[in-house]
């Protein structure tokens, strides 16, 4: 179960300091949005956000909120401790179905616009294992290390991450559970994916399974270090990992990736800015239209990735949950619901 206390309090504090003005006549905004980590991909689509919300209504802040990820950032926009959040198709599926690390379904979280789909591939699952491991063992496919019930030592990410619990699921339904790669004599450790990369490139595991972007630095940095092989995920594991947590089935083609020669089918999410259903109808509906109106000031002053995807089709692809009424209201005017 993750603690949420300090990140609440953290971002409480901020909140108090960053509060909203709804007014009419003001036409200025200050709302705190809850992303992840520093430096990383949605604390840039936070900065992006920022700059479409304040040119559209100069005087207007939104305060990036650092936190452990979705899985925080759902119940502190449920629970009214912050207007805004981010959060992926996984961890918003896994919030309104109850699944772990939740108790029970959460129901009052909606959305606001798209940050960017699953088939953009800026989570996408790479299954990556070292080529001497493969090649010691004649491995050509993850059966093959099922088969053998190989001592595979490998890498998914750290417990309370989606991306973990994405990377458990899909091990457990290739036949390769944490219980069953240890009573193969194999490991199962959890790590951040800056560590995966290096337990790789020490040799200290044979593989990872991570969802990060297609061709991020850590993927090349792997490829760089070791000779690498990208095993392929069949398409009726990635599809019942997706029906389960969300997310979609997506592509790498063969070929994309220069060190292999596999292409494969993976799992990808999209991400989501959140809101509680209690935000009024305006200051949703002004957000929502800020984006759409501003988005070539998102996308010049985002992520380097989104200004290669975010279109006003890709804000408007629905996930699992309704859009807020203001959303909703602003979306039937230009035709996007």
């Amino acid at each position: 179960m993750i603690n949420l206390k300090p990140i609440i309090g953290a971002v409480v504090a901020t909140a108090m300091i960053a509060g909203f003005n709804t007014s009419a006549s003001a036409q200025n905004y200050n709302l705190t949005l809850t992303g992840a980590s520093p430096g990383g991909l949605w604390s840039r689509i936070g900065g992006g956000i920022d700059a479409a919300i304040a040119k559209a209504f100069p005087g207007s802040t939104v305060t990036y909120q650092t936190s452990s990820g979705g899985l925080a950032n759902i119940p502190l926009v449920a629970n009214g401790k912050v207007p805004l959040g981010m959060a992926s198709d996984g961890e918003i599926s896994a919030a309104i179905s109850g699944q772990p690390p939740y108790k029970g379904p959460v129901k009052n979280i909606r959305a606001l616009f798209r940050a960017y789909t699953a088939q953009a591939r800026f989570q996408l699952t790479h299954v990556i294992v070292n080529k001497s491991f493969a090649d010691k063992h004649g491995v050509k496919t993850f059966a093959d290390i099922v088969n053998k019930k190989l001592p595979v030592r490998v890498a998914i990410n750290r417990k309370g991450n989606m991306d973990s619990t994405v990377g458990a699921a899909l091990l457990t339904e290739l036949g390769a559970s944490p219980d069953n790669i240890k009573s193969w004599g194999g490991q199962v450790v959890n790590a951040a994916s800056k560590e995966m990369v290096s337990l790789m490139l020490d040799r200290r595991i044979d593989m990872y399974v991570l969802g990060i972007a297609y061709n991020h630095p850590r993927i090349r940095e792997t490829a760089k270090g070791i000779e690498a092989v990208l095993l392929p995920i069949p398409d009726t594991a990635a599809k019942k990992v997706v029906d389960k947590l969300g997310g979609e089935v997506c592509q790498v083609k063969p070929g994309e990736y220069k060190w292999t020669p596999n292409g494969t089918s993976s799992i990808c999410v999209g991400v989501l800015v959140i809101a509680n259903p209690d935000l009024d109808e305006k200051t949703a509906y002004d957000v929502t239209k800020a984006m759409y109106e501003q988005i070539e000031t998102f996308k010049e002053k985002s992520h380097r990735l989104i200004k290669k995807t975010a279109s006003p089709d890709s804000m408007s692809t629905k996930g699992p949950i309704p859009f807020h009424p203001g959303a909703e209201k602003y979306l039937k005017e230009i035709g996007k619901l």
